[in-house]
């Protein structure tokens, strides 16, 4: 059966400049002591951490401060990354730094050091990471969603991470470390890609290049995410009709339409009709917490920009709070089949946010091998969505709906996503997995 795959990878390219230091080692139950009398959480990986709902809030406001860099000063153009990917690569990277270096990372991931601490931070992840729907059950009753996060360190071969550090963001991050011989950097590169291409199932063949000698570590983070629609879209349904790009301008797009029952809203606050348009569940029952879905959001003519500027943390919790206990109504809905991809150089978006010292002489990263002799020079970020008719229709589960913000129309309405629209994939709670925006589906990258 054909799936819904979606795909993320960041690399960060981390630099060696001289200085002298010894590596301090540990024996193995010395580590492992250490590991968990710094994290006891990692005892009971079924823990919720008690600040987990901050990390939750802390991750959607990311996800908004992030997109806004994006847009500030660009032409208006197709948008799509995982905020939930870029704040996990950068959480871990914190793990490894210190002093002022560990303030920015963690400032600019949003983080207030006065209300949580950093040992909460990497808890808060560690319960993300290794809770459904991020941690499959070995056995489900349908196919689910699939998210898979994963990390990797490779390692100039002389040049070796802290035990404490390499056991801590395996256990924390799902990260895996390798040695890695940069002096012959072509090689290197190719450690490097075939590693991600075996991770991601052949989805990302190519993710680094323009490595050299200077290169000492390179960090990796990709999510995968495979899902089917609830309501599978006819292939006899998909029409080529208009999109309309701006007022002077139209291509031609494949439209999937059908008629079928969702959950939809009208926001007249943000001018915007919001559709949840569910992925096929474990088939226990439509109140199963770590359901994931997508929101697809259609602003009203020339709204697009007081959309992206008013769209908060806020809005997507109350759009969320309305679904869970709405009715499904019956819709004819039409979205565009799209394939889009992105890629960022995320230094410059860093930096605005406030991350500097990583970059240059000033960063401290002895945390990762005890010594101040490693900078970042290079972080990449990656995506690819593809969005087609595939999915499996269930039973449909009417509920009764109460929420006196919005308001639904009495007639079945047409919702027709033929104009630019923003797309939303999130988890139950309210983890934002990927953000898009949709300006022209014929556009594949940006």
């Amino acid at each position: 059966m054909k799936s819904i795959i979606y795909l993320l990878l960041c690399c960060v390219q981390i630099n060696c400049y001289p200085l002298s230091g010894d590596q301090n080692n540990q024996d193995d139950n010395r580590e492992d002591s250490d590991l968990k009398r710094k994290h006891p959480f990692l005892d009971k990986e079924d823990k919720k951490p008690t600040d987990y709902d901050k990390i939750t809030s802390i991750n959607v406001d990311f996800a908004f401060r992030f997109y806004n860099q994006i847009i500030s000063g660009t032409a208006d153009k197709n948008v799509f990354l995982s905020p939930l990917g870029i704040s996990t690569a950068f959480a871990m990277l914190a793990l490894g730094a210190k002093s002022e270096t560990q303030v920015q990372l963690l400032k600019g991931l949003g983080v207030n050091l006065s209300e949580i601490k950093e040992e909460e931070i990497h808890e808060g992840f560690h319960y993300l990471l290794h809770n459904r729907p991020y941690a499959k059950s070995e056995v489900t009753m349908w196919t689910e969603p699939e998210v898979n996060i994963g990390n990797a360190l490779f390692v100039e071969e002389n040049l070796k991470p802290l035990p404490e550090f390499s056991k801590g963001i395996k256990a924390l991050y799902e990260a895996e470390s390798f040695s890695c011989n940069f002096s012959n950097y072509i090689e290197a590169e190719e450690q490097i890609n075939d590693y991600i291409m075996n991770k991601t199932g052949g989805k990302i063949p190519h993710s680094v290049d323009r490595l050299d000698q200077t290169t000492v570590m390179v960090l990796v983070n990709y999510i995968t995410f495979k899902a089917d629609w609830k309501l599978a879209f006819d292939t006899a349904s998909i029409t080529e009709e208009d999109f309309f790009v701006d007022a002077n301008r139209t291509v031609k797009v494949n439209l999937m339409s059908q008629e079928g029952y969702y959950k939809y809203l009208r926001d007249d606050v943000l001018s915007s009709w919001v559709v949840e348009i569910d992925f096929r569940g474990d088939g226990i029952a439509e109140t199963y917490r770590d359901d994931i879905t997508a929101l697809f959001i259609l602003p009203d003519e020339g709204k697009m920009k007081y959309l992206e500027g008013a769209l908060l943390k806020e809005s997507i919790s109350k759009w969320v709070t309305f679904f869970r206990t709405s009715a499904y109504e019956n819709l004819h809905l039409s979205i565009p089949k799209f394939t889009i991809s992105s890629s960022y150089d995320l230094k410059d978006i860093m930096e605005k946010l406030g991350v500097t010292d990583i970059f240059n002489n000033d960063a401290d990263l002895s945390g990762i091998n005890g010594e101040r002799n490693l900078k970042v020079s290079k972080i990449v970020h990656k995506a690819v969505l593809d969005i087609r008719e595939s999915g499996t229709e269930e039973e449909k589960v009417t509920t009764i709906w109460s929420w006196p913000v919005f308001h639904l129309v009495s007639s079945t309405p047409i919702i027709k996503f033929n104009k630019p629209y923003m797309m939303v994939i999130l988890d139950k709670r309210i983890n934002i997995i990927f953000l898009a925006k949709m300006v022209d589906p014929t556009e594949g990258g940006t």
